[in-house]
């Protein structure tokens, strides 16, 4: 799956389409979570671990640019994902608190650019 960060890198209409890219592949990640709690069945695995920062950090970027990517009726397994995942103990307690997050990434509204840039350092925060 392409990096979904990489895709706000743009503005306009190639913001609205990389918007719609990035819809796509949450999709993707829906279908595969359908009847799951996680990707591999009643337990974490890898595939929950690589796509982890989707648990964490997705939410500080739609509270930082004002656009929400994953909602409860368009992607009620990805969700429910999203909460198994992070209140799982280990996982829970290994990350920065989410007003932290905000805190670091300080974008105006609808300014993906800015924000892509600061959410890669953050992903770089947070996995070491």
């Amino acid at each position: 799956m392409p990096s979904m960060l990489n895709d706000f890198k743009v503005e306009g209409q190639e913001q609205e389409e990389a918007i719609g890219s990035a819809m796509e592949n949450l999709k993707v990640l829906e279908e595969e979570l359908r009847g799951k709690k996680f990707f591999g069945g009643e337990k974490i695995g890898f595939a929950d671990l690589a796509y982890g920062w989707l648990a964490n950090l997705m939410s500080v970027f739609e509270e930082n640019t004002g656009i929400k990517m994953i909602d409860e009726e368009s992607f009620p397994s990805l969700s429910g994902w999203i909460q198994a995942f992070s209140d799982t103990p280990k996982i829970k307690e290994s990350w920065p608190s989410h007003d932290k997050l905000v805190a670091k990434v300080s974008c105006p509204p609808r300014e993906i650019r800015c924000c892509n840039i600061q959410m890669n350092q953050l992903v770089r925060l947070c996995v070491s």
